[in-house]
């Protein structure tokens, strides 16, 4: 059975990923926590998850009892936590609680794109997000990566078309969630011509 190589210490996994797309994958754990404890028997062995985490990211295993000065530095209040971070260790995205690796997967996906959305690179994003819902079309990860899909496309190039279509799209296919409730404010959007997002002041700054 395969298994997750865990870098030594928070340091070489930020020379790994040094000038590269991947991102540092911290798990903080207790190891008489009952998370913690599923996390490795139960998710840490599925064999996607560990692919997975070794395609995207140089993950760090932390102790919280014995690394109480990363915890306190990532204010790491529950276990387990996971924070991606890029190479100078800033936190771009996080997660609490235990996930089954059927829910691990898409969750790291969407906090993957999420985190070059950060980056400015929305390309990757973009192509992360479509993967995401294509791949796995009933995660509850789905409405929120719908969202950014379309905030990613508008922001590229500044076209109103793509917050109408999230709109749509999360009218139609998720009415009752959160991320609907947030699109809802591009109802009104038509696909007029409009002043770009970058001569905007901010995100949903461009004249329409």
């Amino acid at each position: 059975m395969s298994q997750i190589n865990w870098r030594k210490n928070v340091q070489d996994a930020a020379k790994e990923i040094a000038g590269g797309s991947r991102l540092m994958l911290l798990f903080f754990h207790q190891p008489e926590e009952l998370g913690s404890i599923k996390s490795f028997e139960e998710c840490f062995t599925n064999d996607d998850v560990i692919k997975t985490i070794e395609r995207e990211t140089a993950p760090v295993m932390i102790n919280v009892s014995e690394s109480k000065d990363i915890a306190e530095k990532y204010c790491v209040e529950w276990t387990p936590t996971v924070v991606l971070a890029d190479e100078k260790g800033e936190e771009l995205e996080r997660w609490i609680g235990y996930l089954p690796a059927e829910d691990f997967i898409p969750q790291l996906m969407l906090s993957t794109a999420l985190s070059d959305f950060h980056l400015g690179r929305l390309n990757e994003a973009v192509a992360e997000l479509e993967q995401l819902i294509d791949t796995y079309p009933h995660s509850e990860c789905v409405p929120e990566a719908e969202y950014f899909l379309g905030v990613s496309k508008f922001k590229q190039n500044g076209d109103m078309a793509a917050l109408a279509d999230v709109c749509s799209t999360l009218n139609e296919k998720y009415p009752d969630s959160l991320w609907a409730k947030k699109g809802s404010i591009w109802a009104h959007l038509t696909r007029k011509a409009f002043i770009p997002f970058s001569e905007g002041t901010s995100l949903g700054g461009g004249q329409y």
